[in-house]
C-alpha cells in the first residue's frame, strides 16, 4: 500500500494538482502525465530534470 500525497505542479505553463504515490523503490512517474512530452534526466546528484512538449 502506498502513502498518497497531493502536490501542485506547473505543467506546460498551467498549474495542476496531482497525486503522488510514495514508494520505497525507484521513483515512479505516471506515463499518462508524460504522454506527448519528452523527459530528460541527468542521472547524477543535483542533475536537471526537464520535460518539454514533443514537437
Amino acid at each position: 500500500m502506498f502513502n498518497v500525497f497531493e502536490a501542485t505542479v506547473i505543467w506546460d505553463g498551467q498549474i495542476k494538482s496531482i497525486e503522488i504515490n510514495e514508494s520505497e523503490t525507484d521513483p515512479l512517474v505516471g506515463m499518462g502525465l508524460l504522454d506527448g512530452y519528452e523527459l530528460n534526466i541527468q542521472g547524477f546528484a543535483g542533475g536537471l530534470v526537464t520535460i518539454k512538449p514533443l514537437s
